[in-house]
């Protein structure tokens, strides 16, 4: 850019030639016009080479992104299915182990009851499958929220599943999944990027919000303030929201989850 400023200003010429110009202009000599006009015409072609050599740049680079970009997707739904894979197998060894312990606990009363706690655990820490019934709710982003030219107005986003989610449980629903993921008192709903993730799962819209909680939830749950909010969103900017009763919802359990014990430090 400064070699162009210097050939239309005329100021990046050699020193010999300044003198020269100088003394013409002292003897009255005046510039030639044909030196103005090729130093015009110089510019101007300097001018569109860089930007020719801009445009080729910016050509040759777009489709390594694109391939890239490909690639990673790419990545991502083979790592999913495989978590998806070693899921299920880790859901069918837990049903397995939690037959075996059953069929060792009948064998004595104190088995039995041992047996009767662990249920009503298993039951709060969301361990096992539950079925009833229960409201089911589908949010989705709005039509102008997709493409190239989406509109951030649209979307879905992390908070809103979560309000939605509290506002279920505040309407008396007694256990809650989003798109199958099982909700706990540790389950995280965060956002990492354009994706939202429940326990790290990252969930691919509609969102499906299934709970239980008996035939009266869906009319508790509309008449809440996280509804309420939602038909604004929906009425604002045109995302979805749908409810409907269903008389049989069957949630899954929640994956095991890692326990953490504290230990005393002994003094050295």
């Amino acid at each position: 850019m400064s070699l162009l400023a210097d050939l239309l200003s005329g100021s990046g010429l050699d020193p010999d030639y300044e003198a020269a110009a100088a003394r013409r202009a002292a003897s009255g000599e005046r510039s030639s016009r044909s030196g103005r006009v090729s130093r015009l015409l110089a510019a101007t072609v300097l001018l569109g080479l860089l930007g020719a050599i801009a445009v080729v740049q910016v050509r040759r680079g777009a489709p390594v992104a694109e391939r890239q970009r490909n690639a990673l997707i790419a990545q991502i739904h083979q790592r999913t299915q495989e978590t998806d894979t070693l899921q299920r197998q880790a859901d069918a060894l837990r049903g397995q182990t939690e037959a075996l312990r059953r069929s060792a606990l009948a064998r004595s009363d104190a088995g039995q009851d041992a047996r009767q706690e662990l249920d009503r655990a298993a039951d709060v820490a969301a361990a096992t499958p539950v079925s009833g019934s229960g409201t089911v709710v589908t949010v989705d982003d709005s039509r102008t929220a997709r493409g190239r030219e989406a509109q951030q107005d649209g979307r879905i986003y992390d908070q809103d599943l979560q309000r939605l989610v509290n506002g279920l449980w505040a309407a008396g629903a007694t256990a809650v999944a989003i798109n199958g993921q099982r909700m706990t008192s540790t389950t995280a709903i965060r956002s990492a990027g354009d994706a939202i993730l429940v326990d790290y799962r990252p969930l691919s819209p509609p969102y499906t919000v299934s709970a239980i909680g008996g035939d009266d939830l869906g009319d508790d749950f509309a008449d809440s303030a996280a509804s309420h909010a939602f038909r604004t969103l929906k009425a604002t900017f045109g995302i979805r929201y749908d409810i409907r009763q269903d008389g049989s919802v069957r949630l899954p359990a929640a994956p095991a989850l890692d326990l953490r014990y504290a230990r005393t430090e002994t003094p050295k």
